[in-house]
């Protein structure tokens, strides 16, 4: 379980509580929202300390109070009814039990939905969806992880060690479609890559030579610029 501090801080005259965040920004740059994240660069600042733990445990995270006391949310089944206020967490547990749906098509159609919110929950999912047989569930998941690719490269790097040879491909089909992004440090794939060229599964080693070549291309490209 990891945990994110939350600081008790004085502005303006207020008492007002801190945690760590990642920026998230859309293809344009421009950022959409900040969420929770214990290796967060940036901040989101609350008014009250129940409105800082309703954030970081709804981004998949427990938490350390000012006093150093630790706190997590206790998970319950969501239940719908006509006086429900909390319509993410409504729409999210809703999606969520559809990503293992029997129907593939519903399925791949929940994977890509889920990926639209940010958190360690859904970030859980859409990894152990890259080693789904069914081609749709996996692309709608390598997809999703892409969308969040700064934040989520260390565990696509990490993917590349898995046992199981659908998830490793995926992981590179994954770098490929980062390979060209500008905002991601693409040198951090390059050893990783080169390893995985000695795969012992032909179609893993045939797709990170491909995309190993890509990535150096375009590193050394984002260098000239």
């Amino acid at each position: 379980m990891q945990y994110i501090a939350i600081k008790e801080e004085q502005k303006a005259g207020k008492t007002v509580f801190i945690v760590n965040a990642i920026p998230l920004k859309n293809s344009a740059k421009a950022l959409v929202q900040k969420i929770p994240h214990p290796l967060g660069s940036d901040s989101l600042t609350f008014e009250t300390l129940e409105l800082a733990k309703e954030a970081v445990t709804r981004a998949g995270f427990s938490y350390i109070l000012p006093d150093g006391k630790k706190g997590t949310a206790i998970r319950h089944k969501t239940q719908i009814s006509k006086d429900s206020k909390n319509y993410e967490q409504i729409i999210i547990s809703v999606i969520k039990d559809k990503t293992d749906s029997s129907n593939s098509t519903v399925a791949a159609a929940a994977v890509s939905a889920l990926s639209v919110f940010p958190n360690e929950e859904t970030f859980d999912i859409l990894f152990n969806k890259i080693g789904e047989d069914n081609d749709l569930i996996r692309k709608n998941a390598i997809s999703g992880i892409c969308r969040y690719g700064t934040l989520l490269q260390d565990r696509i790097i990490d993917s590349l060690k898995s046992s199981n040879w659908v998830v490793r491909n995926s992981a590179i089909s994954c770098i490929n479609q980062l390979a060209e992004t500008s905002d991601i440090d693409l040198e951090k794939f390059i050893i990783p890559l080169a390893k995985t060229c000695d795969d012992s599964n032909s179609i893993v080693q045939t797709n990170a030579i491909a995309t190993l070549a890509k990535v150096y291309q375009n590193f050394q490209k984002n260098k000239k610029v």
